[in-house]
């Protein structure tokens, strides 16, 4: 067989106009791709009422149901989701064949008996996308060649029912799971596709949104995958938490002091105080990163009215020249700076790549005798690549790639066969923290660009994001990585090794994660440069 080939799906769904946001943005992302054909549209065709769940009755009056209920309310008004009026969404909708089920429906499962389930047996499909109908269980289950997909907004192993996004709050969760499953008769207990993890919300309702609009990637990486005929599956572990439903009096009185707590500190911190959490510096330690004490790290000096942040180190004759993040409070922007360091000062500091945009993440790097830069250029919407014409000072811009996409802390390598890879993050959804992407380029002209086949190669807000660096020791590559957990950007670091990379593969493995508690008044702590007997960090300091 030919790869990529046209991969055939059908979709269980709902009415165009019962579909909620997050599904028409998925359904028009499908239509964009051109490995894909939406082969036919799966609707409820029982037009009598079906078994329902029991109407609560005095029981929607109950205090926990009652505060439930308006908490729901009052948040949908003040988190709205952003609106989704897609019109090749509406033309797929009067173009596409239409085939109507009838299932028989036993309490909240939906049977498809052998005579439904033939209504798609001709169609020859490879997945049916299911967003519609309840447990489904019968034959249905066996007629496309890869299965019923389903995505639960939850880790399987951890968390089956819902509501998707509120029992991770209550149970201080670090992260919240989204299973792409394979269905079984279990519920949230089919083979696994993947999972994604995802940075947590004090509102459960964005956690809703979120994980609902992010974990599109999920769906749309492992379409591409079969496209290749590439199908990974493992099963569900033993699951030893309860089945979890809409929550109670106390879970939900639980929800809200957290909920409002939390929303008055933030105006608090937002409109009122002049404290916050986002004063960055700068600290020098000696040894290996990875077996270093960081509380023997020193300060380096930063001038008043503004902070420093993603320091990048490159050695050249004998001098050791700093590149970082400069912001400056009263222009409310960064751009890229170098000074020489030497015991933990910083001196002789020059802006060197300043277009008044912002810009962060100084990669600084030789390759084939040539001293290049890849700073974050996210507010630009584009990957910019810099070359030294004049070191460490005078900078040209070389390359650029990426157009219109927010491209976020990029890292260059040359594998032990010469082949070079950039490694990056790529908003989507209001988020760079949870993907990491990987392409091979031919040079840093980045004339060719060539995708990876498991991109985004990691869909995981603890170890996704690059924080620092990638660096070599002994034949052997380490990428640091951003931990954003809890609700927090820059709630820790990782180091990972890298155990395989080619075009089909990826694999690391966490060596070690540091946290912001090795110092007082640390809240933050999101990047790290590594040398063979120095290291260099940023950290966030609440300001006072």
């Amino acid at each position: 067989m030919k790869y990529p080939y046209k991969v055939k799906i059908g979709l269980l769904t709902k009415p165009l106009e019962n579909l909620d946001p997050w599904e028409i943005e998925l359904f028009d992302q499908l239509l964009d791709l051109d490995f894909l054909e939406i082969a036919v549209l799966i609707l409820d065709g029982r037009t009598i009422e079906v078994e329902q769940e029991p109407k609560k009755g005095l029981k929607s009056l109950w205090p926990g149901n009652f505060l439930w209920k308006w908490q729901k309310i009052i948040e949908k008004k003040i988190f709205k989701p952003v609106g989704t009026n897609s019109d090749k969404v509406k033309q797929l909708f009067l173009s596409t064949s239409i085939v109507r089920m009838l299932p028989d429906r036993k309490g909240f499962v939906d049977y498809f008996d052998r005579k439904e389930s033939e209504k798609l047996k001709g169609l020859d499909l490879d997945v049916i996308l299911r967003h519609e109908f309840n447990i489904i269980k019968g034959g249905i289950l066996n007629i496309p060649k890869y299965g019923v997909w389903s995505l639960h907004h939850g880790d399987n192993f951890v968390n089956r029912g819902g509501p998707a996004g509120f029992w991770e709050i209550i149970e201080k969760h670090e992260v919240v799971g989204v299973t792409l499953q394979k269905l079984t008769p279990e519920l949230d207990g089919g083979l696994i596709i993947e999972k994604a993890f995802y940075n947590i919300n004090w509102s459960f309702i964005k956690n809703q949104q979120f994980i609902q609009f992010s974990s599109i990637q999920l769906v749309l990486k492992n379409i591409r995958k079969i496209s290749y005929g590439r199908f990974d599956l493992s099963k569900s572990l033993t699951y030893s938490y309860p089945l979890y439903r809409s929550p109670g009096l106390a879970a939900t009185l639980a929800y809200l002091t957290n909920f409002y707590k939390e929303f008055f500190l933030l105006v608090y911190h937002r409109f009122l105080s002049k404290k916050g959490d986002n004063f960055w510096k700068l600290y020098f330690g000696k040894g290996e990163f990875i077996y270093a004490p960081l509380f023997r790290a020193k300060e380096i000096p930063v001038p008043e009215g503004e902070f420093w942040a993603d320091p990048f180190l490159l050695v050249k004759d004998g001098v050791k020249y700093l590149f970082f993040e400069r912001f400056r409070f009263e222009r409310q922007s960064a751009c890229i700076s170098v000074g020489i360091l030497e015991n933990a000062r910083v001196s002789g500091i020059k802006d060197v790549i300043d277009d008044g945009s912002h810009m962060s993440y100084p990669n600084v790097f030789e390759d084939e005798g040539e001293i290049f830069m890849i700073p974050e250029t996210c507010a630009k919407k584009r990957l910019e690549v810099y070359k030294a014409v004049d070191f460490p000072y005078k900078w040209e811009l070389y390359s650029t790639a990426f157009e219109g996409e927010q491209i976020a802390d990029v890292n260059f390598m040359r594998d032990t066969e010469g082949k070079a890879w950039i490694f990056f993050s790529k908003g989507f959804w209001h988020d760079l923290n949870s993907d990491l992407y990987i392409y091979q380029i031919d040079s840093l002209r980045l004339e060719k660009l060539t995708p990876h086949l498991l991109n985004p190669v990691i869909i995981d807000a603890r170890i996704a994001r690059n924080g620092g660096k990638i660096y070599q020791k002994n034949d052997e590559y380490f990428r640091p990585s951003q931990r954003n957990v809890k609700g927090k950007y820059g709630f820790g670091v990782n180091v990972n090794q890298i155990l395989e990379l080619s075009l089909e593969e990826y694999n690391e493995t966490k060596i070690v994660s540091a946290y912001p508690s090795f110092k007082p008044n640390i809240t933050g702590f999101h990047h790290v440069d590594s040398h063979d007997d120095f290291y260099l960090m940023d950290v966030a300091i609440r300001k006072e």
